[in-house]
């Protein structure tokens, strides 16, 4: 009985909605946080997200934007100064900081405590996994 009915629900199970999507990736990054926190407790050091070597951008971002992008397909495009954002993005992606001159974007960890930037102009490739919230100018 318990095996025809498990048998059944999986069935009659939907494809993931987009909400259930996002419940999967803020689940995804608790568990990421909780195992930080566990490796960090047993003495590993763990890296804070890097840039690695940029290229030509080929994200689309208005001038005054910052904008970012993941291998998911998921992007964020920000301008409102001072203002921290939730982007919701995971895994190794692109941004792009189309901002006017002498301004910096900052990105933020689950903890709000800042973990990287970039000054206009400046594209870059980096893991959007530990980033939770960006911050234009």
């Amino acid at each position: 009985m318990l095996i025809e009915t498990r048998a059944a629900i999986a069935q009659s199970t939907t494809p993931p909605t987009r909400s259930r999507r996002k419940v999967a990736v803020k689940l995804s990054r608790k568990i990421n946080l909780v195992l930080a926190t566990i490796l960090m407790t047993a003495g590993v050091t763990l890296g804070t997200a890097q840039i690695s070597e940029a290229k030509p951008s080929t994200i689309p971002c208005a001038y005054g934007h910052f904008c970012g992008v993941d291998g998911y397909g998921h992007s964020f495009d920000v301008s409102k100064c001072g203002v921290m954002v939730p982007i919701g993005l995971s895994g190794p992606g692109e941004f792009f900081n189309n901002q006017t001159p002498g301004t910096r974007a900052w990105w933020y960890g689950a903890d709000g405590g800042s973990s990287g930037f970039a000054d206009s102009g400046q594209h870059g490739y980096l893991d959007w996994t530990p980033v939770w919230w960006v911050k234009p100018c």
